[in-house]
Formats: structure tokens, sequence, C-alpha cells
């Protein structure tokens, strides 16, 4: 019981953390993730404050906006992470590489999924969707150098 709740949550929230620092790694070395990140929301902030200047009320739109923007960050880096290991430690699913893997593959799917993509992606949205991939990868795998070793337990 103690497992449940101190070290899971721990281990939830580093794994969080170094999703973000694998995000800032991603940008470095995905100039579409960099452009999609840095140049998104300097685009949007350039737009709130054009609304601002126009005399129009932002407060809608910047709403609006950032609003999406957390449920990405959400469906990227925290989600992913928080059904795998309760999956894993309800069936005792040890493998780092299933934790990895499947939170890599729920990173680089949730965001789209929420986004409706319907059509092929073009090859640099193919690599925004690998680096997303990496990113939930490395977000499962310091989940599991943490809790995921002993998922489920002691075995009986």
């Amino acid at each position: 019981m103690l497992r449940w709740l101190l070290l899971i949550p721990f281990a939830v929230l580093i794994a969080i953390g170094a999703g973000l620092m694998a995000t800032l790694v991603a940008t470095v070395a995905s100039p579409q993730l960099a452009l999609l990140l840095g140049g998104g929301f300097e685009r949007l902030i350039a737009a709130i404050f054009d609304q601002a200047a126009s005399g129009f009320d932002p407060g809608p739109t910047a709403e609006a906006a950032f609003s999406l923007l957390g449920r990405l960050g959400f469906s990227i880096l925290v989600a992913p992470v928080l059904l795998v290991a309760v999956a894993c430690e309800l069936f005792r699913l040890r493998s780092g590489l299933i934790q990895s893997g499947l939170t890599g593959l729920l990173a680089a799917l949730l965001p789209l999924a929420m986004l409706r993509l319907t059509r092929t992606p073009s090859a640099g949205e193919m690599q925004v969707i690998a680096a997303l991939f990496l990113i939930g990868a490395a977000t499962g795998f310091a989940y599991w150098l943490i809790a995921g070793r002993s998922a489920g337990g002691e075995r009986a």
C-alpha cells in the first residue's frame, strides 16, 4: 500500500521531469519540433498582443490557446506515463522495454487523437511524431528506473 501512496507518485513526478528534459533535448535535435514549440508559442504571444493593440479583448483567445497548450502538454507528458504505470502495476509488467515502448506510443498517439489528425502526416510531421515517441520513451524509462522494475510489488 505504501508503494501506491509514495513510490509510484514520486516516480511519476520524476518521470514527468525527465520528459521535460527530453523535450528540451528533442528541440535541439529536431528543427521541426523546435519550430513547432518555439515558433508556435512566439506566434501565439504576438497574436494576443496584436489583438490587444487593435482594441479587441484578447482574453477568450488567450484562454482557448493556453487551454489547448495545457491539454497537449498533459497528453504528451502526464497521461501516457500515468496510464502505463497503472497498467504495469496492475498486470505486474516489469519489462523496461514494454514500459518505455507503451509510454512512447501513447505520447505519440494521444496528441494526434486529440487534434483528430485524419490525413497522412507529412515528412516534417513524422519527425515531430518520432520526437514525441522518444520523449514518451524517455519518460517511461525514467519511471521504470525508479518504480517499474518491481511493478506490482513482490511476488508471493
